[in-house]
């Protein structure tokens, strides 16, 4: 295809080429936007280039131990003491001494609350006199077989208790007997001291 344009004299400017048509213009830039390459976003699962540390990155800290070290137990927490043994002899040799306590003061009862002619009997038979004081020797008597009775209540709980704890309790029925043996032995003094017979009768010996 030939310029019909005119040929361009020594030292003119050569004519502004034709503009190219509008649709054949667009073709061409929708041509090349639809050629050109379009980069790819940068992915965060991407590994980053060597030498370069991602901001966002956790990096691990030496006060905060890695997750791969050994943790180690607090031993002494978590030790176990050991259970103590419950003693056969011991439990054995504690219910006896309850059994003896409860039969003691069972049997004994009705002759600690009517001293009296206990006692009026003993005297005669030693020759100290004639016991008269039967009201002193009941009121003393009474006073002592409620702290017998409370003794012993007490003796069998705090057995029961130590026996329970798997600890020796056989000195418990053991004090308990020894505290109500000193009750009734000052409730038998006090009678005997508070009665006129008894006392000329020492009176007499000096």
């Amino acid at each position: 295809m030939t310029d019909p344009r005119p040929r361009p004299k020594y030292g003119e400017y050569a004519p502004p080429p034709t503009a190219a048509p509008e649709h054949a213009s667009g073709a061409a830039d929708d041509s090349q936007e639809a050629v050109a390459p379009v980069a790819p976003p940068y992915s965060a699962v991407s590994a980053p280039p060597p030498g370069e540390v991602h901001q966002g990155a956790a990096q691990p800290s030496a006060a905060q131990p890695s997750s791969a070290q050994p943790t180690f137990a607090n031993t002494a927490s978590d030790a176990v003491a050991p259970e103590r043994k419950r003693r056969l002899w011991d439990v054995l040799l504690t219910s006896t001494l309850l059994l003896f306590g409860v039969v003691d003061v069972i049997n004994t009862f009705g002759t600690v609350a009517n001293l009296g002619p206990v006692l009026r009997e003993g005297l005669a038979a030693q020759g100290a006199g004639t016991f008269t004081s039967d009201d002193i020797a009941a009121e003393a008597g009474g006073i002592a077989n409620t702290v017998r009775v409370v003794v012993l209540g007490l003796t069998i709980v705090f057995a029961l208790m130590q026996i329970q704890r798997k600890r020796i309790a056989f000195w418990i029925p053991i004090v308990g007997a020894v505290i109500a043996g000193v009750t009734l032995v000052v409730a038998i003094f006090v009678a005997v001291l508070s009665d006129p017979g008894f006392m000329a009768y020492v009176d007499s010996m000096q």
